[in-house]
């Protein structure tokens, strides 16, 4: 699909901040919510990659469960799987990707054919408010929220299997901060977790301004928490110029600014996270570059210390001059992927 010229989209945003701002508010209040509860999202095209993996020979699944989110009562979660039936060693093992801000779980369809060539399922959740699920795009009052989506996703997949499989949690960046505080809620509903460039501290560049900060805690007293104000991470994600380009061309991406109540939400379950990282006692590996101008190494490393893991099921890798968008770092994805990949067939093996 062809992006939109800046100035066009310049425009759209602007109409969808007013609309989704002011206008979709005082329809939900006379009870006249969006017939379309993605806003559009679920009615996009697949992207290239998503295309390949739903013909031969990978096998492909695509579910709805019901969700309530953000007050409404007919939201819904949706995640694929995808699975390549003519590998030699088939494992009895999902991994289940979570996705960062503003992106979607159909997005890692871009990177997950070698971890299918292992032999793993993989499930693409899309989080509440993203992607194919529904709620306004990027919009969230409370991570408390994404994580019981991750929970009832797994709940249901292991109502769907025929037989128990062992799990992998597995993402980045808020979808890294997501799958950490699952591990520290619910424990025992997993096996193993593998994260990238988690959000546990974000980066001064990254960092919203204070004032703007203040805004946002009286916006989200009223409906005019939803109103996307900071810049936030924008752009910084890598060096590469293309980077944007790619990922200003999938409009399943969320493209535009960080809403008042999704910063703020993120904001504090960062906080709360660094305060409990030493709940956590899973196998894990956590992977950072060392260039990231989203979030801090040094939460990563706080984590590998802080965990109550044992030593030998816990692993850190930093990589030098990498950046925050770890898989698509043309100078170190391809060292980020084969140690993952690695690390996900030892533990395999391990489990």
């Amino acid at each position: 699909m062809e992006p939109l010229p800046n100035f066009l989209c310049s425009l759209e945003n602007t109409g969808n901040t007013f609309y989704n701002g002011f206008i979709e508010p005082i329809l939900r209040l006379i009870n006249l919510p969006p017939k379309d509860s993605t806003f559009g999202r679920a009615s996009l095209p697949l992207n290239f990659y998503e295309e390949i993996l739903r013909s031969e020979p990978y096998v492909h699944t695509e579910c709805k469960i019901p969700f309530p989110f953000n007050g409404a009562t007919d939201s819904f979660i949706y995640y694929q799987t995808w699975f390549l039936p003519t590998t030699k060693f088939q494992r009895n093992t999902d991994i289940l990707y979570i996705h960062g801000l503003n992106e979607y779980g159909g997005r890692f369809s871009e990177t997950c054919v070698p971890y299918l060539e292992q032999g793993f399922r993989v499930i693409g959740l899309d989080l509440p408010g993203f992607g194919r699920s529904s709620g306004l795009h990027a919009h969230f009052n409370n991570c408390n929220d994404l994580i019981e989506a991750v929970h009832e996703v797994i709940n249901h997949l292991k109502i769907s299997n025929d037989k128990k499989r062992k799990l992998i949690l597995y993402g980045g960046s808020m979808g890294g901060m997501i799958i950490l505080s699952y591990a520290i809620k619910y424990p025992d509903n997993f096996d193993a977790l593998s994260v990238f460039a988690p959000l546990i501290y974000v980066s001064a560049e990254s960092q919203p301004p204070k004032f703007v900060e203040n805004i946002a805690k009286m916006l989200i007293k009223t409906p005019l928490g939803r109103l996307p104000i900071a810049s936030a991470h924008s752009g910084k994600s890598s060096k590469d110029p293309n980077h944007t380009k790619l990922f200003f061309e999938d409009p399943l991406n969320y493209r535009g600014n960080l809403r008042c109540s999704t910063g703020l939400a993120l904001k504090a379950s960062a906080e709360w996270l660094e305060l409990n990282l030493e709940n956590i006692s899973k196998p894990f590996l956590v992977q950072h570059g060392l260039s990231d101008r989203v979030t801090r190494f040094e939460g990563s490393k706080k984590l590998f210390d802080k965990a109550q893991t044992p030593k030998n099921q816990k692993q850190i890798i930093l990589y030098e001059d990498c950046e925050h968008d770890m898989f698509r770092d043309k100078d170190s994805k391809d060292k980020v992927l084969e140690d993952v990949i690695n690390w996900m067939i030892s533990i395999d093996l391990k489990l």
